[in-house]
């Protein structure tokens, strides 16, 4: 056996594995952290505007996709929001809740990120470290890399999924899940825009609230259109429950019966037009784009038919697209799929089958919604298997 030789090795500098290396240096452990890029922390930096969103005040284990969907609640027992908001409190790290009880930095996040650094700074790093081979020997992982040779008893892979290539993402944890006999789940795009094949580039850049449905599955949040087809948090968060083939419903005045509405209009004397009765609800050009596409003319409210109030209840509350596609792993903010969760333990992360290797973060089949749930996952994990570094005896 050659190398140096640490009490832990991380491998990937995200939020998983930067949590993972502050917890496990409370016990005096000595900690590595590989990472493939020159900088650690890439995604949280940009997350949320910039601002990251990095936890929710309705935490649940409904807010996650898996295979095994019961999986996530041992994580969010274990790692609690109001402790982790407590110890930013303590930190002076400001923060301030948004709609749906979405939890970001307020000022940006810098905050969070030079909080995470400064937990973890007795932590030796080696950047710009690509890892040729990982192997377990009587007990002890060697790992080699392009700087040198390295081996613990415990390594902790936090590498991630396949999102965002451009940040220099790879595919090393499902690769060395399988490398060790662990069931992989192929990984697909999620919290990702849809493309239709006949997008309504007329509206394109025009975002309105909405209810989208697939199935039972639905969200309430703002839509977008785009040149190639439908994005905003409301598709985004759809997205994730698509596959191809499927319809997304989509109704575009979720808040109000446009039936209803017409017929209070109808009862009163004054004449309206109905393309400025629909400017009450919408703006001028969506308004124009549903009459036009319900073939409804100008005409006064009271002169509309049954037909066609019909068909304007159908198209604004039951405005039906099936798209062709997503958009790809270039705009998806994370990944579904990746190592199987009955390979690992719900309280650890650890390997059922290899002792010491640890999975966390995106590179597990836990995917959340949009809302700060994925980094809340990867602090939760991170978290949890390096506290478990702490109950090891070296």
């Amino acid at each position: 056996m050659t190398g140096n030789k640490y009490d832990v090795i991380i491998i990937g500098a995200g939020a998983s594995g930067i949590m993972a290396a502050a917890v496990a240096l409370k016990d005096n452990k000595t900690v590595l952290v590989i990472e493939n890029h020159e900088a650690p922390l890439r995604k949280v930096k940009i997350s949320g505007g910039g601002k990251c969103n990095f936890t929710n005040l309705d935490m649940s284990a409904d807010h996650y996709i898996s295979k095994n969907p019961h999986f996530v609640k041992s994580a969010l027992t274990q790692f609690d929001v109001a402790d982790f908001l407590q110890e930013m409190d303590e930190n002076n790290i400001q923060y301030q809740e948004r709609k749906l009880g979405q939890i970001f930095c307020k000022n940006s996040s810098t905050d969070i990120i030079n909080y995470l650094l400064d937990q973890s700074k007795d932590a030796d790093f080696s950047f710009n470290t690509d890892i040729t081979s990982l192997q377990k020997n009587n007990n002890i992982f060697e790992i080699e890399t392009n700087k040198g040779s390295y081996n613990s008893t415990s390594v902790i892979i936090a590498t991630g999924g396949i999102s965002f290539p451009n940040l220099g993402v790879s595919n090393f944890a499902a690769e060395t899940a399988k490398n060790f006999g662990l069931n992989v789940i192929d990984f697909s795009p999620a919290l990702v825009p849809l493309k239709l094949q006949n997008p309504y580039t007329e509206l394109s850049g025009t975002a309105l609230h909405c209810k989208a449905s697939i199935g039972k599955k639905f969200f309430y949040d703002n839509l977008l259109f785009t040149h190639k087809g439908l994005s905003g948090p409301v598709i985004l968060k759809i997205s994730s429950y698509w596959s191809k083939g499927d319809s997304v419903s989509i109704d575009l005045l979720p808040n109000a019966n446009i039936k209803e509405l017409i017929d209070r209009d109808k009862s009163s004397k004054v004449k309206e037009k109905i393309h400025s009765f629909m400017k009450t609800y919408f703006t001028a050009k969506v308004a124009s784009w549903i009459l036009y596409e319900t073939d409804i003319e100008n005409k006064n409210i009271q002169e509309l038919s049954n037909h066609q109030v019909e068909l304007l209840y159908k198209f604004i509350h039951f405005f039906i697209v099936k798209p062709v596609a997503d958009m790809g792993y270039d705009l998806a903010e994370i990944c579904k799929g990746g190592i199987d969760t009955k390979e690992l333990s719900s309280k650890t992360f650890e390997a059922n089958k290899v002792s010491g290797l640890y999975f966390i973060g995106e590179a597990i089949d836990i995917a959340g919604n949009l809302g700060g749930y994925n980094i809340w996952f990867a602090f939760a994990s991170g978290f949890i298997a390096g506290k478990c570094q702490t109950n090891n005896k070296s």
